[in-house]
């Protein structure tokens, strides 16, 4: 998939395609969805045809709500006629001139006046739909209609893996940051808890010197975000790995900033340090930029 590029949800494609008889245009519209929604709009006549046309969506898209508008424009002579209801229209000459006899008017019927009636007794009728040829035309037009929307949501892509990689690299500098911070820690939080011991000391008299030793050492461990900041620059290369693959990976790139969160938060409630802290706050804001983005990629 690497070629093919990081793409949008968002896309709109029209495609057109002519038989001798009729012309059929189909508009496909996507936008964000967390899985492949379709939803079609085929005539009755063409209900047997909405599997195929799913067939051919699915096998291009992985991702997205996708609409499908579909219509039908028939030409002169393309198998519809008129068919008259003589005794509809009989019953409307009849109502008509019953009319203009309760009006006491002389003026004499017409077929114009008729004529304003036509729905009654005039239907056009069609020919049942050969589906076999109906569909050659549709699956042209639908084709035609997926490749503009593909390449609309390419296009749309680029531009959003330039604004993914803005906001990792901002990220990734504030991770590295809390990285520069934090070989401090465990000695910055020995002399606190040492300075906290002797007060204690002072007040209780004199304690156990190597079991409170052991205990500055256990308590500046847990302080120790070296762990964490691992498996969080691990996430950054596979974000990275993921955004220069392209396809759809959107799922994928969604999970990975849940688990960049997950090392953030723990960072930020172990370290105690205020430039970790506001380190940790910056990296957060990037990172909520990155999962709006994040939703717009298939």
């Amino acid at each position: 998939m690497a070629a093919d590029g990081l793409r949008s949800m968002t896309g709109y494609g029209r495609g057109e395609a002519e038989g001798p008889a009729q012309k059929w245009t189909v508009e496909l519209k996507s936008v964000n969805h967390r899985f492949l929604d379709l939803s079609f709009n085929l005539p009755r006549p063409l209900w047997a045809l909405e599997d195929r046309c799913r067939k051919v969506v699915k096998a291009r898209l992985s991702r997205g709500r996708v609409e499908m508008q579909l219509a039908c424009e028939t030409k002169p002579g393309g198998g519809a006629g008129l068919r008259l209801d003589p005794g509809v229209a009989a019953e409307a000459v009849a109502v008509l001139r019953e009319l203009r006899a309760l009006a006491g008017l002389e003026e004499p019927l017409r077929l114009e006046h008729v004529l304003r009636f036509a729905d009654w007794f005039l239907t056009r009728e069609r020919e049942a739909p050969d589906l076999e040829e109906t569909w050659t035309l549709l699956s042209q037009a639908l084709t035609q209609a997926l490749d503009l929307l593909e390449e609309m949501r390419r296009t749309e892509g680029l531009a959003l893996a330039a604004d993914l990689h803005h906001h990792l690299d901002l990220l990734a500098g504030e991770v590295e940051r809390i990285r520069s911070q934090a070989p401090t820690l465990p000695e910055v939080w020995r002399q606190k808890l040492r300075s906290r011991l002797q007060e204690l000391r002072e007040e209780v008299g004199e304690v156990d010197d190597a079991r409170l030793a052991q205990e500055v050492a256990y308590l500046a461990e847990r302080r120790d975000v070296a762990e964490e900041l691992v498996r969080l620059e691990s996430h950054l290369g596979q974000f990275r790995e993921l955004l220069a693959a392209g396809g759809p990976v959107g799922r994928r790139l969604e999970f990975l900033l849940q688990e960049m969160l997950r090392e953030l938060n723990t960072i930020g409630a172990k370290a105690g340090d205020l430039t970790i802290a506001q380190a940790v706050l910056t990296a957060k804001g990037h990172l909520e930029r990155l999962r709006e983005q994040v939703q717009n990629v298939e």
